[in-house]
């Protein structure tokens, strides 16, 4: 397919009209929130089903086989959604499809590969039948992250918060269906693929093509380059986090292991909620401010939307952890029981550290806009480098060592992130900072009302969902006030009233 084929329309850039569009950009931003919160309950919901369909045994067999696909599947994605978010010539964008089918099939023989190689081996034929099951999902993602990136280039993101909650609909009630007709194994296995079909058709459908071009010669090497980047800092992520699981697994008795798994299941779904809309967005709104013409009508320069998404992602990403981490224990008894309750202590330190996190969804798309995507790999090899390190000197001191162990390292990182955002993206070393103060502050207000606020024993029941609403309701009213409040206290002693006025007067 050529380039003159493509409807313009599809991959140009926001209106010149920006009232409307930044309205629907909110609502855009909005509709991926709930999308995610939606996703996560339903996949929440399929993991307490399942638990009470299988075995531990049949369950860890599918999580080990999915754990490699996944793994198969960061090669084959390659950071083609990144590189169509970063082109400028529509050309690019097919290319970048046509690229993703090739990587995903080459990635396909090597798991294929893998699986003769584990049944001359005779490893576990359930592991061997899941994996050849979910090989079609090596292919198919990479064509679903190319279609991502072309509809939040366009700033589509409530066709994206539409798709998300459709397709993960579709993976819970053939997963549910399958499981209550006796498919075990398989039932897992065709959930995902059925999730991954109603996505990857309702991605192409909203962006009405599905661009597919053989890449240029000429162009391959500046693809193979951008995508090594990419691709570097997300298998580091992969292996960080995934390393992670299977040390514990082999250090601690199962027991153990089923207190941090429930903790990281807890966290990571408060950690979906934010990241995922947040990394949209922030792709949305910097790349429509790296737009020249958008940039010139609206007054915007990258670094001011910058400044203003990092306000916004670290003010509420931090509220809802905050939130989480003093309501730890009531969320803990109230959905897995009290039996679980020692996992509350971990869900709090783990989503303490995923604060300190937060900036890396302004670092994704802000470097590889400016041309600077290889400072990706190197946060990504830091980052790893000091998770690992403090993993390994926690880890002989038990679980909850580990878990704190994780926020000392995001806590690490902090530093030498926002030394990059400000020394090579450019950002006010000021400005940077302010959201952090601000949110600490307003943390340490709500810490001190959970600890005045009532303790209360019950572990389940409607009276427990009521206590817990009303605490949490309180925590969140609390660290608003605060905010409001510190913000008007802010603004009178330091020279910036707001990231944009000030980024205004003293750069432009």
């Amino acid at each position: 397919m050529t380039s003159d084929t493509i409807d313009p329309a599809a991959v140009a850039a926001p209106s010149p009209d920006h009232a409307p569009h930044h309205r629907a950009r909110a609502m855009g931003a909005g509709g991926l929130a709930f999308a995610r919160i939606a996703a996560q309950a339903m996949q929440f919901g399929l993991f307490l089903y399942t638990a009470r369909v299988l075995s531990t045994a049949d369950f860890g067999v599918f999580s080990l086989a999915y754990t490699i696909i996944v793994g198969l599947t960061v090669l084959a994605e390659a950071g083609w959604r990144e590189w169509v978010l970063c082109a400028r010539d529509p050309r690019q964008i097919d290319e970048a499809g046509g690229a993703a089918l090739i990587t995903g099939a080459v990635i396909v023989l090597a798991g294929l590969g893998l699986l003769a190689a584990g049944r001359l081996l005779a490893i576990n034929p359930a592991l061997i039948m899941v994996g050849g099951l979910l090989l079609p999902w090596i292919v198919a993602r990479p064509l679903v992250c190319v279609q991502m990136g072309v509809l939040t280039r366009a700033a589509r993101l409530s066709h994206i918060a539409v798709v998300q909650t459709a397709c993960e609909l579709a993976g819970l009630i053939t997963g549910v269906a399958l499981l209550h007709r006796g498919a075990g194994l398989a039932a897992l296995a065709w959930a995902k693929l059925a999730l991954l079909g109603v996505e990857l058709a309702g991605y192409t459908i909203a962006a009405r093509r599905l661009g597919l071009a053989l890449p240029r010669r000429d162009a391959m090497r500046h693809m193979a380059r951008f995508s090594l980047h990419i691709t570097s800092a997300r298998v580091l992520t992969y292996w960080q986090g995934n390393m992670t699981t299977l040390v514990i697994g082999a250090a601690f008795p199962p027991a153990l292991v089923g207190l941090y798994r429930a903790a990281m299941r807890l966290a990571g779904m408060a950690q979906e909620v934010i990241r995922e809309p947040a990394r949209m967005v922030g792709w949305s709104w910097l790349r429509t401010a790296h737009d020249p013409d958008h940039a010139a009508t609206a007054g915007l320069g990258l670094q001011a939307a910058a400044h203003r998404f990092l306000d916004l992602a670290i003010t509420v990403g931090s509220g809802l952890l905050v939130v989480l981490a003093l309501e730890s224990d009531s969320v803990v008894r109230l959905l897995l029981g009290a039996r679980w309750g020692d996992a509350a202590v971990l869900v709090a330190l783990l989503a303490l550290g995923t604060v300190a996190r937060l900036p890396q969804a302004l670092a994704e798309p802000l470097f590889p806009l400016l041309g600077k995507a290889w400072l990706t790999r190197h946060l990504a090899l830091l980052t790893a480098g000091a998770g690992l390190a403090c993993f390994m000197i926690a880890l002989p001191f038990g679980l909850t060592m580990v878990a704190l162990a994780d926020m000392v390292a995001a806590l690490l990182m902090l530093g030498p992130m926002l030394a990059y955002l400000v020394d090579e993206g450019g950002l006010a070393p000021g400005l940077v900072m302010r959201p952090f103060v601000l949110a600490a502050l307003s943390g340490l207000g709500c810490a001190a009302l959970a600890w005045i606020l009532p303790v209360h024993t019950a572990a389940g029941g409607v009276l427990a969902l009521a206590v817990l609403a009303r605490d949490a309701l309180a925590l969140i009213a609390a660290y608003a006030a605060l905010q409001l409040a510190l913000r008007r206290a802010i603004t009178a002693a330091q020279p910036f009233r707001s990231p944009l006025i000030f980024f205004r007067k003293t750069v432009r």
